[in-house]
């Protein structure tokens, strides 16, 4: 419920600026969804009436976008040593590391709001960096455009799977009848344990995928 005029704290003058707008509502998105903010509520958390926020930006979405930027714009891949395996795996790592610790930004891209292209805009340095490391391991056109597009479709998923966890009680799994599934019941054990591993269920499901790109790229002749 939004607090009364009188009792709202108000926001020092001339302090609001569309930078503190954005630290705000990426504040609030750490712990609620992005359905749930609302330009009232974030008003509120700044201090401010609901029509001073369209000074600075013309709807929620758009702040939401600015807000998601914000984050991965920020984001530049990390200097390792190593060959291009050992660089997409730090760059792809270091990415799911920052979506985890930044739920505000998964819960904005988790909305579907932005269409089907929400990432082309943004974290273009690790974008590019990808794409190079995949056309310096010797991959064609096409499967580095496979590759990329695989691995930027894994470490979203698995981040916003790691996010959405985070935020329920680890439960059982559903009981399933062992005459009618046998193999999945024998290894419940194992399920429920890998559903809370975290960093390391990434990187194992990450090697895989570099593997498969070594050997695509040693099979690979690209014509230039």
């Amino acid at each position: 419920m939004t607090p009364p005029a009188e009792s709202r704290r108000r926001a020092p003058r001339n302090t609001l600026s569309a930078d503190r707008i954005v630290d705000v509502a990426l504040h609030l998105l750490d712990t609620t969804t992005a359905e749930e903010l609302s330009m009232r509520t974030l008003a509120a958390e700044l201090g401010v009436g609901t029509m001073t926020l369209y000074t600075y930006f013309r709807s929620k979405d758009e702040i939401l976008q600015a807000a998601r930027d914000r984050v991965l714009d920020s984001f530049h891949p990390p200097t390792v040593e190593g060959d291009w395996e050992e660089q997409v795996r730090a760059c792809c790592t270091a990415l799911y590391g920052l979506l985890v610790e930044r739920p505000a930004v998964m819960r904005v891209l988790a909305t579907g709001m932005h269409g089907d292209d929400e990432f082309a805009d943004t974290a273009t340095a690790a974008l590019e960096f990808i794409v190079r490391q995949l056309r310096d391991a010797g991959l064609d056109r096409d499967r580095t455009a496979r590759g990329y597009v695989v691995l930027l479709q894994y470490t979203f998923g698995a981040a916003l799977g790691r996010v959405r966890a985070a935020t329920h009680e680890p439960g059982a799994m559903p009981r399933l009848s062992p005459q009618a599934h046998p193999m999945i019941a024998d290894l419940a054990p194992e399920l429920i344990r890998v559903r809370t591993c975290g960093v390391d269920q990434y990187l194992f499901g990450l090697n895989l995928l570099l593997t498969g790109l070594r050997e695509s790229a040693a099979a690979t002749t690209d014509p230039g």
